[in-house]
């Protein structure tokens, strides 16, 4: 009977055993070097083992192309049509504030400079041809006439109406470089002050003028500029012919 149960349960085991035997040789055994070749990295992978592009710097140019751009308006600004918000202060405080928009014609050598109330409104005109100047009221009707150096000389911003004339400009003054596009001028002769330049960085076409004398800072900048596109016939109102 003893031999009997022996041979039941050697019967009952052999399957068992050979199932574990089984199950450990599909374990255990190797993945072939055939299959294992064949698993692909992934994109990260890929990216990572690559090798890396240096990336390109852009060109900056040095101060000297800089200021040699702004001279070239000289000969390149034919037209010009710009808004602009000129900001005077005293120690920091503000002490007046006018707006308006401004154009010139370099062939014709016309000037006109609307100047507008904080509404945008029209306030006054005055038209030039850097000899005489016409001070028009808001309904384009003659109210004065002045000499241009009488006029330009009580102006607290005198470089807003150095268009065309940059190369004059910067000899007259000692030029510093304070950042990119950013310059500081200061006369060579006469009184002292500072004009502070800032130049675009697409085209190094003035933006903000800003001029310190003592206490007194007058700041110009001109923004929705348009430059060398033809203006209307009536811009100058038929004052030069």
């Amino acid at each position: 009977m003893k031999q009997s149960i022996n041979k039941m349960i050697a019967v009952w085991m052999s399957p068992v055993l050979l199932a574990a035997c089984a199950q450990a040789k599909t374990v255990e055994a190797p993945v072939p070097q055939a299959e294992a070749a064949l698993v692909t990295p992934t994109p990260a992978a890929q990216e990572a083992a690559a090798p890396q592009k240096p990336v390109a710097k852009a060109y900056v140019p040095s101060p000297d192309e800089v200021l040699e751009r702004l001279k070239a308006w000289d000969k390149n600004l034919l037209f010009l049509q710009t808004a602009f918000t000129q900001v005077t202060s005293y120690d920091g405080v503000e002490i007046n504030r006018s707006a308006g928009n401004l154009f010139y014609d370099k062939e014709k050598h016309l000037l006109r400079l609307d100047t507008q109330d904080t509404s945008g409104t029209l306030v006054q005109s005055a038209i030039t041809d850097k000899k005489d100047l016409f001070i028009l009221d808001d309904k384009g009707k003659q109210v004065m006439k002045l000499s241009w150096d009488e006029w330009q000389q009580n102006q607290p911003n005198q470089a807003l109406f150095d268009f065309g004339n940059y190369t004059a400009l910067l000899e007259r003054h000692h030029v510093k470089a304070v950042r990119p596009n950013h310059f500081a001028l200061t006369p060579k002769a006469g009184e002292e002050y500072t004009l502070y330049v800032t130049l675009s960085p697409q085209d190094y076409f003035p933006q903000t003028l800003q001029l310190v004398s003592g206490d007194i800072s007058t700041q110009a900048v001109l923004t929705r500029t348009q430059k060398n596109q033809p203006l209307p016939k009536n811009t100058f109102g038929g004052m030069f012919k």
